[in-house]
């Protein structure tokens, strides 16, 4: 009989319990494929409320631009008592099909939103200087509606930075915009983390638009991140950022873009890994921006 050491089964328990946890984030990523937003939400609400994480529903009046107004939902989730707060943000909403279907929206954006829900279990437990909200936007689909109406009803000075992420749901390379074309605090709190960890993370002058958008509008300091596979990640900043010189082949197209949108954004392309990775940046870029933010804003500004 062969005995294992005292190490070697502890490597097998954590590695089976990896295993497991992987398996459950796949099964809570499945249960966002709905036919209608409000059923998304409702399945979001019911991960948080399995989690014991508080939260409430925030209704707008939103809607399509020229078309009739139609009530939507953000779902905010509060932590910590600080004066100024930090913002983690992705929308939960999926796109609508022509012939009036809902895709399943894993990749875009139930993956983000899943990773945003993870990030928040492992943040209540640790003591933050900054209140932290984490909000799950409504109708980003129809044109950022939910964030911008979000911040209509906000003092936008208490916010002291905000960090977004839409698309995470394969990859591992993490991809971010820089606000306005140059780094800012939420920014520099990221280049740190990345070099700490030696992970790759490529930065966009231009980047894909998002709920970002809606802060930087606002003057709030704001990155949005997402994760792409390296050589997707590399050809989407040619196409975006590079021009007339991105010597990119005809017809070549990152996947993301033939994924998301249509019937194709399913469970099949999911990498739940990668969702595990985006909730753990979630997490160090809050402890990250919590750390080094002023508690006040500051006369010299954010």
């Amino acid at each position: 009989m062969k005995f294992k050491s005292v190490a070697a089964l502890a490597l097998g328990a954590a590695l089976a319990l990896g295993g497991q946890a992987l398996a459950d984030t796949r099964a809570d990523l499945a249960g966002f494929a709905k036919p209608t937003n409000a059923e998304r939400r409702l399945y979001l609400e019911s991960l948080l409320k399995a989690r014991g994480i508080p939260y409430e529903v925030v209704a707008f009046e939103g809607g399509e631009k020229g078309k009739p107004p139609m009530t939507g939902h953000n779902v905010v989730v509060t932590l910590g008592k600080g004066r100024r707060e930090i913002v983690l943000s992705a929308h939960y909403d999926a796109e609508k099909l022509k012939d009036g279907s809902l895709v399943d929206g894993v990749v875009d954006n139930a993956g983000s939103s899943l990773a945003l829900v993870q990030a928040a279990d492992q943040l209540r437990r640790t003591r933050l200087r900054h209140k932290v909200r984490i909000i799950f936007f409504d109708q980003e689909e129809l044109g950022l509606v939910g964030s911008r109406e979000y911040l209509k009803t906000r003092d936008v000075g208490d916010i002291a930075a905000a960090v977004n992420f839409d698309v995470n749901g394969y990859g591992d390379t993490l991809m971010y915009g820089l606000p306005k074309g140059k780094d800012d605090v939420t920014t520099l709190a990221l280049r740190r983390i990345c070099g700490r960890r030696a992970i790759e993370c490529l930065a966009f002058p231009k980047y894909p638009p998002s709920d970002d958008l809606s802060f930087a509008a606002r003057d709030i300091p704001v990155v949005s991140i997402a994760h792409q596979p390296a050589k997707d990640a590399h050809q989407m900043w040619l196409m975006m950022n590079a021009g007339e010189d991105a010597g990119l082949a005809k017809g070549v197209l990152p996947s993301v873009f033939r994924i998301i949108h249509t019937p194709a954004d399913k469970m099949d392309v999911v990498d739940p890994a990668t969702v595990e990775a985006a909730a753990r940046i979630a997490v160090e870029m809050t402890q990250e921006l919590d750390r080094t933010l002023p508690k006040s804003p500051s006369r010299l500004g954010r």
